[in-house]
């Protein structure tokens, strides 16, 4: 039988020290698994915290100093989207159609554009001492998201005219005519159908009466629309100018905001009748800086300049059409050449520029403060002597020279630069304020998914 060997037993002393080592080696296995856990804590921690920095307190860009926070862009973003998926008819669910992504990236841009113009609206007002009454906002708020019904006749220029003042007298005498027959029947069927079918220019509508549905605020050209929003259920205005020739509008029905598609569908994204009349303020503050910018511009005669333009488009660069980029800035270097070669401007116009008038050597014709919203451009071309050529423009998209070709320190204004002042008045405006409050956007381009 095997011997036993008999097991030494530990003395109380070896048996305190065991338990004590065993204690500190529990201790460091805590101890490392505590500052490992912090650590991992604190990462998700940082993590999460640049995460929300990044997504909603990071600058988006800046006006006079102030930082506009990303969240702030991100949700006019959002709400600008809701006016796309609205015009485009897009079910709610379907928002990530990969057929929708070009035109929603263009969204970013002008919701970037938009953020910014608030806060240039939000300075201007406070600095003019502007305040916008709750009567001025509900009101707007029934013009931007109510809805009208309209028809129209319209009567065209004819742009081949020779003499343009007696083309357009005669469009307006047409035009009155028509006005004339329909508002002393309004709701005659049969002579709209008549009077469009047999006068109207508009192809779109001349075939069913003038008709052209329901709209919202923004559909139509500004001289349109607000003619159109003055009328009483019914009626039928006078003739209206605007760039497409005079239009002869009747106001056939109106919807409250309240019961409006376009209100329905902003409902269903989560935006309530607070953040539609926040919106709303600001466009009456942006009537309010248009209708002044008007007022200051269109004081007739005053100076003007005759001008040639030879602009080129820059592309941005892509792997989908690399030599693009690089024309363009040939074409730049082609125009500069021939200038110096003593090469002729129209020449140079009809051969390398992309704007419409390159046909006819790239004269533009007579330009008055207000018609150029580039301020950067008007003063060069007010400033360069006659027969000499500004230096070259860059913004992101063009480059752009003029030639200055004769000057006037009094001249009329005529009917289409009156028109095209007025169109433009307010972004020409802003344009300026813009500069002056020294906008930077710190992001620029689309980046709503950073």
């Amino acid at each position: 039988m095997a011997r036993r060997v008999p097991i030494p037993r530990l003395t109380q002393r070896q048996r305190m020290a065991r338990w004590q080592r065993e204690r500190r080696q529990q201790a460091v296995v805590i101890t490392v698994f505590t500052a490992v856990l912090v650590f991992v804590i604190g990462l998700a921690a940082w993590a999460a915290a640049n995460h929300y920095y990044n997504a909603n307190v990071a600058a988006a860009a800046e006006v006079h100093g102030t930082v506009i926070p990303k969240r702030e862009y991100r949700q006019q973003l959002k709400f600008d989207l809701v006016q796309l998926y609205y015009q485009y008819g897009v079910p709610k669910g379907s928002e990530n159609d990969p057929q929708l992504q070009s035109a929603m990236a263009q969204y970013e841009d002008k919701a970037m554009a938009d953020v910014v113009e608030q806060h240039v609206l939000d300075l201007a007002a406070q600095q003019a001492g502007i305040t916008v009454t709750p009567q001025q906002i509900d009101a707007q708020y029934q013009i931007d998201y109510g809805q009208f019904k309209v028809r129209h006749i319209l009567v065209q220029v004819d742009p081949k005219a020779k003499d343009q003042a007696a083309a357009d007298a005669a469009a307006k005498a047409k035009a009155e005519g028509i006005a004339k027959q329909l508002q002393a029947a309004p709701n005659d069927q049969n002579l709209w159908n008549t009077l469009a079918k047999q006068d109207s220019d508009d192809p779109g509508s001349k075939d069913s009466g003038g008709e052209l549905g329901w709209a919202s605020h923004g559909q139509y050209v500004p001289e349109f629309e607000d003619a159109a929003l003055a009328l009483k259920v019914g009626q039928v205005s006078d003739p209206v100018r605007s760039q497409f020739g005079y239009h002869v509008i009747q106001l056939e029905a109106k919807k409250d905001a309240s019961q409006s598609d376009l209100f329905a569908k902003y409902q269903s994204y989560g935006f309530g009748v607070a953040d539609l009349k926040a919106q709303a303020r600001y466009d009456v503050l942006r009537d309010h800086f248009g209708k002044s910018e008007q007022a200051a511009l269109l004081k007739s005669p005053q100076e003007q300049v005759h001008l040639a333009v030879i602009s080129i488009n820059i592309p941005t660069p892509s792997s989908t059409d690399p030599t693009a980029f690089t024309d363009a800035l040939k074409k730049q270097t082609t125009v500069r050449e021939g200038l110096a070669k003593g090469t002729s401007f129209a020449d140079l116009a009809k051969a390398n520029s992309d704007d419409p008038s390159k046909d006819n050597g790239g004269d533009i014709g007579w330009v008055t403060r207000g018609m150029m919203t580039d301020p950067q451009a008007e003063q060069d071309v007010f400033n360069t002597p006659v027969g000499k050529v500004t230096d070259g423009i860059t913004t992101a998209t063009s480059w752009t020279i003029y030639d200055v070709l004769e000057k006037s320190s009094s001249r009329a204004l005529t009917e289409d630069q009156t028109l095209q002042i007025k169109d433009g008045a307010y972004t020409y405006w802003l344009e300026r304020q813009k500069k002056a409050y020294d906008v930077k956007n710190v992001l620029p381009g689309a980046y709503a998914g950073q």
